[in-house]
């Protein structure tokens, strides 16, 4: 990095760790560290968990104290700093004053400081910038599983140091900062939670309108009555096979989408020549994501089990139907089985009003999901925005520019 700020200079990691033998450690490998040496109580075991929770108090494992004296070299104690190491790699958390010693997994890396030279809270900041992350994974070997790489590797990473007085007032502005843009993701998050909140309940009121509490076939209303989709279905039949001529884009000649079981791209997979399923229907993902309901209004080729439904147009509407089975199969089953059945999901029952009242129910439902849709979109880009901002504040922090 060019251009510091007058008083601040470069050092690498090996540079500001603080004089004990063991200030920087990978974890034992897994042999030295086998279930079969856990014990009920004793020395804690520090794991992935640990960083990625931002949690040092949680634990669930124990060695004997012969077994930490064999493994001392991987002590962890209050001041260290811990570093997950693989999968969710990356993540920081500092053992405070009051955190009960123990050693480190095979998942973990131990960094122990010089305070004299360097604030621990001054590098967790640093770590988490885009610049410090970036040269992570810069050192990361491997492109399935990624690990950070070898401690010498890692030693000469360099770190823009600013003195202590200095750390010490970077650090106060982004404690503020940061804790003014927590509070108002907190904020944003739980109203995500409030919509979802909100389109269950008005799912539950369209179609449970008199509240019963009944498991199964609750009451409904007068002219309401429980059918089983067969009852109400001009025909229900899953997917089979891709078509050999399938292209991954539209063609002059393929212009029929292929659907399959799957919710990125609505389980659209590809072009055919030919639909075998033409009238306005549902697909209901009978495997993978359970219950993944979508409207389909032109013709198209279903494959890989995926259950196709076409009501019958005078006692059933289909815009009321798809509403109805996100809320009975997100409702029931469809989180807790491997796969939805042809014969299971026939005799699936739902509450069937006159015609004309599923329209307005599915009406009113539509305004009600249009609208939470529109709020999703709003905070979620506001939470996308606020991420953004943290990094930027980090990236500033750094090149002196507080």
């Amino acid at each position: 990095m060019t251009n510091l700020p007058q008083g601040w200079k470069m050092e690498t990691l090996g540079e500001i760790l603080s004089s004990d033998k063991y200030s920087i450690k990978r974890g034992p490998f897994g042999s030295a560290l086998k279930k079969s040496f856990f014990v009920e109580k004793g020395i804690r075991i520090f794991e992935q968990y640990n960083p990625i929770n931002n949690d040092p108090h949680w634990k669930r494992y124990f060695i004997s104290h012969e077994k930490f004296q064999e493994l001392e070299a991987f002590k962890a104690t209050e001041g260290d700093l811990l570093i997950s190491c693989s999968g969710t790699l990356g993540k920081i958390v500092e053992l405070p004053k009051d955190t009960e010693m123990g050693i480190i997994n095979q998942a973990l890396l131990k960094i122990r400081l010089n305070n004299i030279k360097i604030l621990n809270s001054y590098f967790i900041y640093y770590f988490n910038s885009p610049i410090m992350q970036e040269k992570i994974l810069e050192s990361t070997l491997g492109s399935t599983i990624k690990n950070i790489a070898s401690v010498k590797i890692l030693k000469q990473i360099e770190i823009p140091l600013p003195p202590l007085k200095e750390q010490e007032r970077i650090v106060g502005i982004l404690d503020e900062s940061f804790a003014k843009i927590d509070e108002s993701i907190k904020i944003l998050e739980q109203n995500l939670l409030n919509l979802d909140e909100l389109m269950q309940s008005a799912l539950q009121k369209a179609f449970n309108p008199l509240k019963d509490n009944a498991k199964e076939n609750y009451k409904l209303p007068q002219s309401w009555e429980w059918k089983s989709l067969e009852e109400i279905s001009e025909n229900i039949s899953a997917g089979g096979d891709k078509p050999k001529n399938c292209t991954e884009s539209k063609t002059a000649k393929n212009q029929i989408p292929v659907y399959a079981n799957g919710v990125n791209n609505n389980g659209l997979v590809g072009y055919t020549d030919k639909a075998t399923i033409i009238k306005p229907s549902l697909t209901i993902s009978a495997r993978g994501t359970i219950g993944f309901v979508c409207i389909r209004k032109e013709p198209y080729f279903p494959i890989v089990r995926l259950i196709s439904l076409i009501p019958c147009e005078n006692i059933l509407c289909l815009h009321y139907l798809y509403f109805c089975l996100n809320f009975f199969i997100a409702k029931g089953e469809g989180s807790s089985i491997p796969q939805l059945t042809i014969p299971k999901f026939k005799s699936l029952q739902i509450p069937l009003p006159p015609l004309k009242e599923q329209e307005q129910i599915a009406e009113h439902l539509d305004f009600v999901f249009e609208k939470a849709k529109a709020l999703k979109e709003l905070y979620t880009k506001e939470l996308k925005d606020y991420e953004e901002l943290k990094q930027s504040l980090l990236d500033k922090a750094f090149k002196g520019e507080l």
